[in-house]
């Protein structure tokens, strides 16, 4: 009998009790690319066709208003491969938290840095071949976090705009700093040893910001989009190999619309440094030396989208990007320089078409790699 009361007044709490409903979304992206082989002498170069799987993802989110200035929120997405390689379900931004209308938001879990997240402001070929011809693939600081506690102060209103201010605080609850499943973990064991922040003021016509990394874990050295089974440049001995290892990053970006909005043009320049050499990776003493003799990496980026006013529809798109990575001990620097052209077709905002062809070139003093790539697809979002 206490049973049955029990249940009869959860049901009726329930029953009383109004909750929003959660939103759930998600996006399949997945394109068919031609990428031939260049390789370096002794090993017969190929033409290769890949089905490519570009961000794709399932995500669950919400907001409950709590009174009339709190609300909690909550999000959570997992990243699957439409191509069926890899492993699927692996972590992307998930979190929990409240959001005061005039003191702002505080989220816990994994999420991007600031610093990432200004990335998606001016490339333009985001996420393109499997993530490889964006600036993900030769850049450093494109991280997200494990752990993490995330402020997103109000905007504060200006006349002819908005200035943003985000900042994360990263606590490593490891050994080391090491490579998760969708996110990455820091070193240390106190939260704020590594943490990111972003400024940005936002406008109609003009977007600027700047962000900081301390201490963030990153790859230096990408390959970007190569497809080669033996290049010349990133493998062996005489190669610049990658590593992984804690960063500082320093990030400036700008896009300027023009034109009535029809033309973006975007750019981007950022600095790194290495913090601390990896003591927690599969790789080891080898990675720890790769990670040792790292002096510095310069990255840039400029870019173009332009909306064609009478075909609202189309939109052309062009990016050069490029990284250079030093090393202490004197050797050639590792230069990476990609180039991309496009052209979308957008059916309606949740399904697009799209075509590109780029070129890739790795340069390590008189060794060079060069990969082409042409390649269409097509994009859904719920």
């Amino acid at each position: 009998m206490k049973t049955k009361i029990a249940a009869a007044i959860a049901l009726s709490l329930l029953a009383g009790s109004t909750f929003a409903a959660p939103t759930f979304y998600g996006e399949i992206d997945a394109s068919v690319d031609y990428l031939p082989e260049d390789n370096k002498s002794g090993t017969p170069d190929k033409d290769v066709v890949e089905v490519s799987s570009n961000s794709s993802y399932l995500g669950v989110k919400g907001d409950e208003k709590l009174n009339d200035r709190l609300s909690a929120v909550y999000l959570a997405e997992w990243a699957f491969n439409a191509d069926g390689e890899g492993t699927d379900w692996s972590a992307r931004n998930r979190y929990v938290g409240l959001k005061d209308a005039k003191l702002g938001t505080v989220k816990v879990g994994t999420h991007d840095t600031p610093l990432k997240q200004l990335s998606s402001v001016v490339d333009t070929f985001n996420n393109y071949v499997a993530n490889k011809a964006d600036i993900t693939g030769i850049m450093t600081g494109e991280t997200r976090l494990a752990n993490v506690v995330v402020y997103e102060a109000p905007a504060l209103t200006l006349p002819t705009g908005a200035i943003k201010f985000n900042a994360l605080l990263a606590t490593g609850e490891d050994s080391g700093i090491a490579k998760g499943n969708g996110a990455s973990k820091a070193a240390g064991r106190g939260l704020g040893d590594t943490w990111s922040a972003s400024l940005v003021y936002d406008s109609s016509m003009f977007v600027a910001g700047v962000a900081y990394d301390k201490a963030v874990p990153t790859t230096f050295a990408g390959r970007g989009m190569t497809n080669a089974t033996n290049p010349e440049v990133g493998s062996g001995v005489t190669g610049a190999n990658t590593a992984f290892a804690a960063a500082n990053t320093l990030r400036a970006i700008g896009r300027l619309n023009v034109l009535d909005n029809s033309l973006a043009l975007k750019a981007l320049y950022q600095t790194s440094e290495v913090e601390e050499k990896p003591n927690s990776d599969t790789d080891g003493a080898t990675q720890i030396a790769r990670a040792a003799n790292i002096d510095k990496s310069d990255g840039w980026l400029v870019g173009a989208e332009y909306n064609i006013p009478s075909a609202k529809a189309w939109t052309i798109k062009a990016q050069y990007s490029a990284n250079s990575t030093s090393f202490k001990d004197n050797s050639d620097d590792y230069d990476a320089d990609q180039i991309m052209a496009g052209v979308d077709y957008a059916f309606s905002k949740q399904v697009k078409l799209y075509g590109y062809g780029g070129y890739l070139t790795l340069e390590r003093g008189d060794l060079e790699t060069k990969q082409p790539v042409v390649g269409t697809g097509l994009e859904f979002k719920f």
